[in-house]
């Protein structure tokens, strides 16, 4: 009895395992197309097809085109509807953005009592 048992748990052990090498090989660098970089910044100005935004100490020129998504705090915009002051995220970091947008503001937090 204790060898049938012991062999059905090598079987089971060893569906468990095969499970895991059978998997995706390479599921991080999947994980990192899905996950374009962007751009978090102030809108400084829009010049036609060009927006610079301020991320930290230096001013990034984003190029755009007629693909470029707009939003604007949920709701669809175009890059001429940016205004300058705006918290931005543009998408991807380099290249033509693809994307371009206005999160809502947050809420102010209420004052402990």
């Amino acid at each position: 009895m204790k060898v049938v048992f012991g062999l059905l748990m090598a079987i089971g052990l060893m569906g468990f395992v095969g499970r895991a090498y059978a998997a995706d090989p390479a599921p991080d660098k999947k994980a990192d197309e899905k996950k374009a970089k962007n751009v978090r910044g102030e809108v400084v100005k829009v010049d036609g097809n060009k927006v610079t935004i301020k991320v930290k100490d230096k001013e990034v020129v984003v190029a755009t085109d007629d693909k470029t998504e707009v939003t604007i705090e949920g709701a669809p915009g175009k890059v001429a509807d940016l205004k300058a002051g705006q918290k931005v995220v543009v998408t991807p970091a380099e290249g033509t953005a693809t994307k371009i947008s206005v999160p809502k503001p947050k809420a102010a937090k209420k004052p402990a009592n």
